[in-house]
């Protein structure tokens, strides 16, 4: 039983963890023509092409692609408190907060590995590679503000370390606030 949760709670993430990307990069108007761009874009477009269709764009808001996020974000939640380890009914309507938190949670974690991959990545390919440019459009909104205020310090810039701490503080505080559901998320 606990390898079939295991599989169902990560298939659901990375459905969330791709959402996010695809939101995140229409958000920061990335490269569309490097290839994992591309395969983000063709891997979600047989969903939300068709719901594009019946659920239009408000501006610039992807409102198709984040009416799917969060349904997804949904999913996860009833089925981390239904077949995980907390005893809750199958419905509940606090589950319509706790998908917002999930949402937060798999932003949060899927920032923190792509800071760490563009920071892996700097020390061997030194910004030559498409992997890096994308890394850095996506995290560098982030970063930026911290670097203004903290310079690098000769070669070694420090804001990522900075960035990393808020976002561990950001993840001891919402265990705080939603407790044992956070990290079953």
């Amino acid at each position: 039983m606990t390898s079939l949760y295991f599989l169902g709670k990560s298939a659901l993430t990375a459905c969330l963890y791709i959402l996010i990307l695809r939101l995140w990069m229409q958000r920061v108007r990335v490269n569309f023509y490097t290839p994992f761009t591309q395969f983000i874009v063709r891997i979600t477009q047989p969903v939300i092409g068709p719901l594009r269709k019946a659920i239009p764009s408000i501006g610039r808001i992807d409102t198709a692609t984040w009416l799917l996020l969060y349904l997804f974000a949904l999913i996860k939640i009833i089925f981390i408190c239904h077949y995980g380890i907390i005893n809750t009914p199958i419905w509940s309507s606090e589950y319509l907060l706790y998908a917002l938190a999930a949402i937060a949670h798999a932003f949060g974690y899927l920032l923190f590995w792509l800071l760490l991959f563009r920071a892996i990545l700097s020390w061997i390919s030194r910004g030559q590679s498409n992997a890096d440019e994308l890394l850095a459009q996506l995290t560098e909104p982030f970063i930026a503000p911290i670097r203004r205020i903290v310079p690098p310090i000769g070669m070694i810039d420090i804001s990522f370390m900075i960035f990393v701490f808020i976002l561990m503080f950001l993840n001891r505080f919402a265990v705080d606030i939603f407790g044992y559901l956070w990290l079953l998320l």
